[in-house]
């Protein structure tokens, strides 16, 4: 007897996407998104989207398995397959014979998102190796500078929801590949542009968004700091910013007006690859057509000065007001 489950995707991911399980006599035979869903609207990523077909997949592994020949030797038949009870006795024998000769702290756990949950994310494992005395990390590398940006400068970590980009009527992608690893955002930003709305994408690498923008701007990587000042020495050097929302939402003007006055669209031109004239148009484009959103990932903050990176892009929106129109602000993974 068939049944449809209603589920949701455990995947590290801000879509959160609805899905609709189909399960035949025990097992589940078909997997598609929630039509009703506000940002999956029926349909899934590619990774997704073939569940099943890893889930019933003859070459997964389904028990533990000792490498029985050196990497790269083999063939298949470099692992075995044992219990249980062996894989566990070894790993706590393996435990405990470094933990007695070099302390508990030897033992360095490592995570990261992949498939979530209330007990496999952040819960169990930590619970397990604070019991064992392992070293202790903060296990942020995924995000931890972008977070730290969006916190400085916003106080909270939110941004824009995707529903309100199909009001933007510019739309930055600054190192974020939206057609290729955020791709329920798509539908929202091709309904913003078939109302007239503008793409531009900003990333060192011609990405599948990259090809499918309006305009793309390749930028030198590390150097995102210096194209904002850039931007923010035109928007404020022209007065294209919001005086009344940077006077009673924002503090420290007067000093970030004096830090951008030092990154002329010259200057920052041969610091980041990109023409001055594109400096000031982008600038332009950005503080004059509303509302404005940027979609910022993770890139940017994954090299150094990523935290500061992240924070300045962040000041964008407040600089031009966009936070108070409906379809402007920003958006980061995270949010």
């Amino acid at each position: 007897m068939k049944k449809v489950v209603h589920a949701a995707c455990s995947h590290d991911c801000p879509d959160a996407c609805g899905v609709l399980i189909t399960i035949d006599d025990g097992k589940a035979v078909k997997i598609q998104g929630d039509p009703k869903h506000p940002v999956t609207r029926g349909f899934l990523c590619a990774k997704v989207a073939k569940y099943l077909d890893r889930v019933y997949s003859p070459d997964r592994v389904l028990y533990p398995m000792r490498r029985v020949a050196p990497k790269g030797q083999g063939g298949s038949d470099k692992f075995r397959r044992i219990s249980w009870d062996e894989a566990l006795d070894e790993i706590t024998s393996r435990f405990r014979k470094i933990a007695a000769e070099h302390g508990p702290e030897a033992i360095l756990p490592y995570s990261y998102g992949g498939t979530l949950g209330a007990l496999s994310n952040a819960s169990m494992d930590r619970r397990y190796f604070h019991r064992l005395g392992a070293s202790q990390l903060d296990r942020t590398i995924c995000s931890s500078a972008g977070e730290a940006g969006l916190l400085s400068v916003y106080g909270a970590k939110y941004g824009t929801e995707p529903e309100q980009f199909r009001h933007s009527k510019y739309i930055i992608a600054w190192g974020a590949n939206i057609h290729g690893n955020n791709v329920h955002l798509w539908p929202f930003i091709e309904e913003a542009r078939r109302d007239g709305a503008k793409l531009v994408v900003i990333d060192p690498y011609k990405t599948r968004t990259a090809s499918l923008a309006d305009w793309y701007i390749p930028i030198a990587p590390g150097t995102d700091i210096a194209l904002v000042l850039g931007m923010m020495n035109v928007i404020i050097g022209e007065s294209l910013y919001d005086a009344n929302y940077v006077t009673n939402a924002t503090i420290g003007f007067d000093e970030l007006r004096i830090r951008a006055a030092e990154f002329s669209p010259e200057r920052v031109a041969k610091l980041t690859g990109i023409p001055s004239e594109d400096i000031i148009r982008l600038a332009r484009e950005y503080a004059t057509t509303r509302p404005a959103a940027i979609r910022l990932n993770y890139g940017i903050q994954r090299a150094q000065n990523g935290g500061m990176a992240t924070r300045a892009v962040a000041m964008l929106p407040c600089l031009i007001g966009s936070w108070k129109e409906v379809g402007g602000g920003l958006q980061m993974s995270l949010s």
